[in-house]
């Protein structure tokens, strides 16, 4: 099982114990450098809080608690796990709880979404002998979190999925590995399950691949169509798909849409994300495959620009006015007396949907609507 974890995801440690508190500590330092996780530890192993209405935080030093551990971690401690679960839930991509199974169960229960939505969700017993990948093992990456617990720190990982146990690599897992998105999500389970009967999987692709894609490209159980071959395809790599599609069949979805805006200040969250849902459907993509926000520096402030990121998980960038007038000349935009008077630019969506796409090539010019500005570029990765 391949252990490559995203190297950009937010991970939380959990424990109930000062047992636990050793085994999160372990697991703290075989990270890579890249990933500073944030520590919770419930206050009967680090003391009470002085306030009990508050999260304490503070720092665990080795000799303040005579562990092994080489490095000083920063922690928030709690006294009730409900507390906290919920708000881990929205803000880390990966939750590693140190405690039994039944209690992780019982927390998350009612917050999960779905495949393409929940964070990896991992479990250890307090001496980390077993790890679990319980929640999100493909698309959120759980399984290769436990291949990597499990190797740093000799962890038995308990692999339940059954792609993984016969040695196949699920095509939602190759979509995690390349950052992609899965459409429908429904259609999962039948395509998997034909992956394990028929043990061959057709994919079309309607992008060139990259040299980083060779492992897929030279895996057995998975057969690449060419362009002159009718066949039918079980996936199908795509930003923009059909709506009909079969039940053996899914969309891996990469986010190659730059999506620029400009606004009005004060434009809620709803009309923007309005404005660019109707744009991309305008296009015939998929909201998935969205891979930003971008706008003009003056916006970094923007409450509706922030929250409509969040609320698609994208991340949201600006750029100064300087580069998005140089992109303007340079590719001859359309112009907005308006917004060059007000903010010196003649433009800021197409400029800063072409910037977000790394000058790839703008494929939906500027739209206006309710105060709001919509341009989408495609980057040239994948073209």
């Amino acid at each position: 099982m391949k252990s490559d974890v995203n190297l950009k995801s937010k991970a939380a440690l959990i424990s109930l114990t000062d047992r636990g508190l050793d085994t999160i500590l372990r697991i703290g330092e075989i990270l890579p450098d890249t990933l500073v996780p944030a520590f919770y530890v419930h206050e009967k192993a680090v003391g009470p809080r002085d306030n009990p209405g508050e999260p304490k935080q503070g720092q665990l030093q080795q000799t303040q608690l005579n562990k092994t551990t080489n490095f000083d971690i920063q922690y928030e401690s709690f006294s009730r796990l409900s507390d906290i679960v919920p708000h881990l839930w929205q803000e880390f991509s990966v939750l590693i709880f140190v405690m039994a199974t039944g209690i992780v169960v019982r927390q998350i229960a009612s917050l999960i979404e779905g495949k393409d939505r929940d964070p990896a969700v991992l479990v250890l017993d307090e001496t980390g002998k077993f790890v679990i990948p319980l929640l999100s093992g493909h698309l959120g990456g759980a399984n290769a979190w436990a291949a990597l617990i499990s190797d740093r720190i000799g962890a038995v990982p308990v692999i339940t999925t059954a792609t993984d146990g016969r040695g196949m690599v699920a095509p939602d897992e190759y979509a995690r590995r390349y950052g992609w998105k899965v459409e429908p999500v429904r259609h999962l389970p039948a395509v998997n399950r034909l992956l394990l009967e028929q043990k061959l999987l057709t994919v079309r692709a309607n992008y060139p691949l990259q040299p980083e894609h060779d492992a897929w490209l030279k895996d057995p159980y998975y057969r690449f169509l060419s362009e002159n071959e009718n066949d039918h395809a079980n996936i199908i790599i795509d930003v923009f798909p059909k709506s009909a599609i079969q039940p053996d069949s899914l969309y891996l979805i990469p986010p190659i849409l730059s999506v620029g805006v400009g606004c009005r200040r004060g434009v809620a969250k709803e009309v923007i994300l309005e404005r660019i849902t109707t744009a991309v459907e305008q296009l015939g993509a998929s909201l998935k495959g969205i891979s930003g926000i971008y706008s003009i520096d003056l916006k970094s402030d923007e409450v509706g620009l922030i929250e409509a990121a969040k609320s698609l998980r994208v991340p949201f960038k600006t750029f100064p006015a300087d580069e998005l007038q140089s992109v303007n000349r340079q590719e001859q935009l359309s112009r907005s007396n308006f917004v060059s008077e007000k903010i010196g630019v003649d433009g800021v969506c197409e400029a800063a949907s072409l910037l977000g796409a790394k000058m790839g090539r703008l494929v939906l010019p500027k739209t206006k609507g309710q105060g709001v500005t919509v341009a989408i570029s495609i980057e040239n990765s994948l073209l």
